[in-house]
């Protein structure tokens, strides 16, 4: 049989062998080496240069199937067994194995395109050692080595030093052009020429400073005081004004640069020679006024130069405002027809940093550069006011359809002007800026502007700067998020160190659930998270959480003795109070691992659970031992049974035994909490570390905490059920706290989740919760009430729509952020509810708003959920007073004040009937037809924060800051 090769493009076999060309063993050593297997998996062979030749050709290694790297030069493959031949090439012609095996002569040949068939034999395998030459040793004395230096301590992080988001936007900038907005057509024969526009403005800005000055001079048709001055006095007076003006001039000549060519000497001039003759003419008329003189003769009087002149200057000045007023006018029809022309001379409507100092007034708008430029916020240069209280509504309105139309578009640098330059909204510029994929300017924005570090961290994070966020997330300490970033950058160390100090600031909160997790799922310390677990369960918060996560750890661990542990810890860690816990857990635990030695201990410490608890009277544990026997279906029944003859049931004469008011940590000082369906949530402080705490009326309580400092201890927490299950969290000093997931169990059947939207308009800003995860906000600038709807599913909060409302009411809004915590936004059927110092408000997603204004300060305002049309309660410092706007369009708030005569700060609606108001003190009003009556007032020891609503209608709890809550009755 005579068999030839035939190239194929494309792999015939699995490479199992390589052909190592050449004659040098270290290059056959080196390509060896670079594969990573050991000598004991190759098989080594020398290979001919042909059947004349037995000088080197090359090596043949053979390694087992699947091993070889992809990237070997000449790879083969086996056929039959025993062929050799390369991967890409076909036998022809075509055999089967049976008569290719019986054909092969040798244990393993080799079929090269080049060299032939080689044949080789069992003795032939080559071992590799003998490829290397030993030298003989030495006879060298190596004990006079010095040690080397030092190695270099290896890199933690590299990092490219990128220029300032000032240079970055400056790069970025467009050129928008240098037209005025006065060289646009005009109509035919109102076009000014250049000289026009500058006499405009020096005159307009010599008007102002020549009236000023006159008005202080005194008229020589007044009486005069005695002592008049002399002539010769007041010319050296006049010599000496002009001195000090020449001064003056020469000064901004030689700093600022000033032109004395093109200054109005001529105007000064003037100014002088009339001034210097109303006052000479003052003086003469004074000196000759002790002369005799003829009988007066009586003229109709008239009016003195000095007020001639005033009169006819306020007539030039008011000219020149109307100039400024068509300009604006000018530039509201631009917006219509070229909106992005109209940008470069759209004037600032608001910001922090506008009006520092005055600049040359002007009758013209100049041109501006029309993308976000970091560089030039903060700067406060002068400006030149506009009166822009007839325009202002319509200009914002425009700027912001302008911004929504940029943003669409996707030039979002433009929109980020917009907002920022123009609108004074750097949040929402942020905002735009980081959608855009800018997000060192944003984080850059959130930091330096609007000093919201953990917004900057956030959006540092989400942009991928990793190393950026992380310094900012440390500063914020919020240790596992740092560490997190550097386990990404495979900073593991770093990392580690981070967590280590997340662990120490959890255990600080009393947060061992936590502080655990921490421990085994980021540290890999199983060991030292149950020992955490065990300590919480026996001195913790939450004893059933820390012993159900320890069982779970304990659990995942390769060949741990979960029944062991369980006795372990019934008759080590479980103190007398804690046995009805621990049979809780153990309910739970016998059903999720269903091993037969665990099953066995559970229903044994259950047994004795049980039974100790029976002797003292309490047969509740009795309900729970159906879960140890899940095989016995009568034994419900028959404990049910047994508890019924034992007259264990509630009677109806005391309903409220039910219920359980649980109690919440006493070292943490409580400021808030809201109800939600049949759970309520309270936020607190404590070392400066927020705390929220999980409660039903069963008497279970879960908690959770935060690590991130407070510099401000105010917090508002904001909730609503009919609008989903987020709960918001805003804090005062702006910080930003991690989502946490209240999930759902057995305790509380809805799961919650917390947030803190680090985007959201700072204090004292509204915020109200929409349906399908949304967010509004309200705030007042100026005379103006903004609306901003937010799409709050993402991680930077996407704007929807903006509506502004201009209200017509002959008392400003006022807003003076007096109050502790922002005022409420109360949402309902498409309608906004608030109030401010001195008013309450509703208005309306279509721009409709009614403004009712309130001689006495407004504390709060509080909407009941028992009504199906909106009813508020408004506390004033006079008192309470209901409010339904649905009764009329012009229906306000009602004036008659609640019986007692209570300033209440807060009030909340039990039931349809009844409504609690606390300051100091509650107090309970029965509302009727016939208006409110004061039902009683409950004392407590503490201060009351919160009424919370419970599942009786006739029932309501109290909150105080030590954590105390007490039930009480509406009668």
């Amino acid at each position: 049989m005579q068999l030839a090769l035939r190239y194929h493009p494309a792999a015939q076999r699995p490479a199992c062998a390589a052909f190592l060309r050449g004659t040098e063993p270290a290059a056959w050593l080196r390509e060896i080496g670079r594969w990573g297997l050991s000598a004991e998996q190759l098989s080594c062979y020398l290979v001919p240069e042909s059947i004349r030749s037995v000088r080197v050709a090359g090596l043949l290694v053979v390694a087992p199937e699947g091993t070889l790297p992809a990237d070997v030069l000449e790879p083969c493959g086996v056929e039959a067994g025993r062929l050799y031949v390369p991967t890409h090439a076909a036998l022809w012609p075509a055999t089967t194995p049976e008569e290719l095996s019986a054909a092969l002569v040798w244990p393993r040949q080799l079929l090269h395109p080049s060299i032939g068939l080689v044949g080789f034999d069992t003795e032939d395998e080559l071992d590799l050692s003998s490829l290397l030459e030993l030298q003989a040793p030495q006879a060298t004395d190596w004990g006079r080595a010095k040690m080397g230096n030092e190695p270099r301590p290896p890199l933690q992080q590299i990092r490219v030093q990128a220029p300032t988001a000032a240079d970055v936007m400056q790069e970025m900038q467009e050129d928008v052009g240098t037209a005025l907005l006065s060289d646009l057509p005009r109509p035919p024969g109102t076009t000014p020429g250049m000289l026009q526009k500058q006499w405009d403005n020096l005159r307009r800005g010599m008007l102002r400073r020549t009236l000023q000055l006159m008005q202080r001079v005194p008229n020589p048709t007044e009486k005069k005081r005695p002592g008049p001055l002399a002539t010769g006095e007041l010319l050296v007076g006049l010599l000496l004004l002009g001195l000090l003006l020449a001064g003056v001039i020469w000064l901004l000549h030689a700093i600022v640069g000033v032109d004395l060519d093109s200054f109005p000497w001529s105007t000064m001039l003037i100014v002088l020679v009339v001034l210097g003759s109303h006052l000479l003419r003052a003086a003469q008329q004074k000196d000759n006024s002790s002369q005799p003189a003829y009988p007066p003769v009586r003229r109709p009087a008239k009016l003195g130069l000095l007020t001639r002149l005033q009169q006819r200057w306020r007539s030039n000045l008011a000219e020149l405002e109307k100039k400024r007023h068509n300009e604006i006018e000018r530039l509201l029809r631009l917006f219509t027809d070229n909106p992005d022309e109209a940008l470069k001379y759209a004037i600032p409507l608001g910001g922090p940093y506008q009006d520092r100092g005055t600049a040359a007034p002007s009758a013209q708008l100049g041109p501006r550069a029309t993308e976000f430029n970091l560089g030039r916020l903060g700067g406060g240069g002068r400006v030149d006011a506009w009166n822009l209280d007839a325009y202002q509504q319509d200009l914002r309105q425009r700027y912001q359809a302008s911004a929504h139309r940029e943003t669409a578009a996707g030039h979002y640098q433009k929109a980020a002007y917009i907002y920022a330059h123009l609108l004074g909204d750097y949040p929402s510029a942020a905002r735009v800026l980081e959608q855009g994929g800018f997000y060192r300017e944003a984080a850059t924005l959130y930091q330096e502007h609007l000093h919201n570090r953990p917004a900057a961290a956030q959006c540092l994070e989400r942009g991928g700067l990793l190393l950026e966020a992380a310094t900012l997330f440390a500063e914020l300490e919020q240790h596992e998020k740092v560490g997190d970033l550097y386990q990404q950058l495979a900073q593991t160390d770093l990392a580690a160190r981070h967590y280590e100090r997340g662990v120490a600031l959890l255990l600080t909160n009393h947060d061992h659930p936590a502080a655990a997790r921490l421990l085994n799922d980021k540290l890999a310390s199983p060991d030292r998270a149950q020992t955490v677990l065990i300590e919480g369960w026996t001195v913790g918060r939450q004893p059933e959480a820390c012993l159900r996560q320890h069982f779970n750890v304990v659990a995942a661990v390769p060949g741990a003795d979960l029944s062991t542990q369980v006795r372990k810890v019934f008759q080590h860690h479980t103190p007398r109070e804690q046995l009805v816990p621990l049979l809780q857990v153990l309910s739970t635990l016998s059903e999720k691992y269903a091993a037969p030695e665990l099953r066995t201990t559970t229903r044994e410490v259950a047994y004795e659970i049980v039974g100790a608890e029976a002797a003292t009277g309490n047969l509740v544990p009795l309900n729970l031992l159906h879960h140890f026997l899940p095989d016995d279906p009568l034994l419900a029944s028959d404990c049910n049974r047994f508890t019924t003859r034992q007259a264990c049931r509630l009677t109806d004469a005391a309903p409220a035994l039910y219920m359980q008011a649980p109690q919440l940590d006493a070292t943490v000082q409580w400021q808030q909490a809201v109800g939600y369906g049949a759970q309520w949530l309270a936020v607190g402080v404590r070392n400066q570390r927020l705390h929220l705490a999980r409660a039903n009326w069963y008497g279970h309580v879960e908690y959770y905490s935060w690590t991130t400092p407070l510099e401000d201890p105010r917090v508002q927490v904001l909730a609503d059920e009919q609008h989903g299950n987020q709960i918001i969290l805003r804090s005062a000093a702006g910080a930003a706290f991690e989502t946490k997931q209240l999930s759902q169990n057995k305790h509380f059947p809805q799961s919650l989740t917390v947030r803190c939207p680090s985007w959201l308009p700072p204090w004292p800003t509204r915020v109200a919760l929409l349906p399908n995860k949304c967010i509004a906000s309200v705030w007042l600038e100026g005379t103006t009430l903004l609306l901003h709807r937010y799409d709050a599913a993402g991680p930077s909060g996407l704007l929807l729509a903006t509506q502004t409302y201009q209200p017509d009411v002959p008392v400003p809004l006022v807003d003076s952020g007096v109050r502790v915590e922002p005022y409420e936004l109360l949402y309902y059927d498409s309608l906004y509810y608030t109030c401010f110092d001195n008013a309450v408000v509703w208005a309306a997603e279509d721009g409709r708003c009614q403004v009712y204004s309130k001689d006495e300060y407004t504390y709060s305002l509080t909407r009941s959920a028992y009504l199906p049309n909106p009813c508020f309660a408004v506390s004033t410092e006079e008192g309470l007073q209901l409010w339904m706007p649905t009764q009329g369009a012009d229906e306000a708030p009602q004036q008659v004040v609640f019986d007692g005569g209570l300033s209440s700060a807060a009030s909340s609606f039990v039931g349809v009937e009844h409504l609690v108001a606390i300051n100091d003190q509650a107090t309970v009003y029965h509302l009727t037809e016939d208006g409110a009556k004061w039902v009683k007032r409950i004392k407590t020891p503490t201060q009351v924060v919160a009424v919370l609503p419970t599942t009786s209608r006739q029932q309501f709890a109290l909150l105080e800051t030590n954590g105390r809550v007490s039930l009480h009755t509406t009668t």
